[in-house]
């Protein structure tokens, strides 16, 4: 099982995540006391920080309604498999800012206005064959507008016989996020708690993938920027690499390498390890391929439906269509 949850961690996370940070407990107690939160770690790496890019003006690189699907495959000699299929979808500005399945209450204010992001991650294959286990993972997560950050985060699980609900609830007043799990197979169960404090502009892991593609990136620089994944507040550190032509099926396109520092002690994934994305150098930032590796395997993520839609990578750099759409 350890195996299976480290497959789908990759498959739920670091797909277009982007996010590999230097991991940050809060705990609990240190809010009940009225401390305030602890100081932000080192960076994992020596390198100048990118500025973060939080305003907008309304204009998005990424146009709303743009759907995104990768085939997952593991290899471990002499296996080489597909294990899932994930897929992410911006589906622009949030005129019903409501979750369907939501556990927990959520009252934004009349004049808030969000951004909404889907994503969902389904086992297939080998891995179904192997453990007999069905996955099927829902997300979604609504965003300021104006900034970007997080105001609600949803998970509903299905793994095998585990039916969960699960909310990172952003509060932007008393500056804490609340965890909330319920059991979808024991209604009279009472929910699980965890809060943390929340820092400015934090987000949530499916977020996180939205918010690296907005960035400017810049050889040799690192973004990095707080996210909470389950209660747990991180530090993600991505270090943009060179330019580098990839071969896909749409011919070779002008890619920006990206080292997400996720693996190791303290970090969101504790074992040693390294990634590497690829994503367009256009500004829409489309992530294309993804390795990550560790001493029990390889995890391959590809993009499938670019070979459809070769025209996902704008022609013209300088282009940035609007966000706006219907949910």
């Amino acid at each position: 099982m350890k195996r299976i949850a480290f497959t789908f961690g990759i498959l739920a996370i670091v797909l277009g995540c982007l996010s590999g940070g230097r991991g940050l407990a809060f705990q609990d107690a240190a809010l009940a006391n009225g401390e305030k939160a602890t100081p932000a770690p080192p960076p994992s790496v020596n390198l100048p920080q990118a500025t973060l890019r939080r305003d907008f003006k309304n204009s998005l690189p990424i146009p709303a309604g743009e759907k995104l699907e990768y085939e997952i495959r593991f290899s471990r000699f002499p296996i080489y498999a597909t294990v899932g299929v994930i897929s992410f979808e911006f589906l622009g500005a949030a005129t019903n800012p409501t979750i369907d399945g939501l556990n927990v209450e959520f009252k934004p204010q009349p004049e808030d206005q969000f951004l909404r992001l889907r994503a969902s991650a389904i086992s297939k294959g080998f891995l179904i064959a192997l453990t007999g286990v069905d996955v099927k993972d829902r997300f979604e997560t609504l965003v300021n507008a104006k900034d970007f950050a997080a105001r609600i985060g949803f998970k509903e699980i299905k793994e095998g016989k585990k039916r969960q609900a699960q909310a990172l609830v952003f509060d932007q007043t008393q500056q804490t996020v609340k965890f909330i799990t319920n059991d979808l197979n024991n209604s009279q169960a009472p929910p699980k708690e965890k809060t943390a404090a929340r820092e400015s502009g934090m987000l949530d892991l499916l977020s996180a993938i939205y918010f690296v593609r907005l960035q400017k990136m810049k050889e040799g620089q690192l973004i990095r920027f707080p996210v909470n994944d389950d209660g747990t507040n991180y530090w993600f550190d991505i270090v943009v690499g060179k330019t580098e032509k990839l071969k896909t099926d749409c011919g070779k396109v002008k890619t920006i390498r990206l080292e997400p520092k996720l693996f190791g002690p303290g970090q969101l994934i504790s074992r040693q390890g390294e990634m590497t994305m690829w994503v367009t150098a256009d500004d829409k930032h489309i992530p294309l391929k993804l390795t990550a590796k560790t001493a029990s395997g390889t995890v391959h993520a590809k993009l499938q439906n670019f070979k459809n839609k070769c025209k996902l990578i704008d022609e013209d750099a300088e282009q940035k269509p609007t966000s706006d759409s219907k949910n």
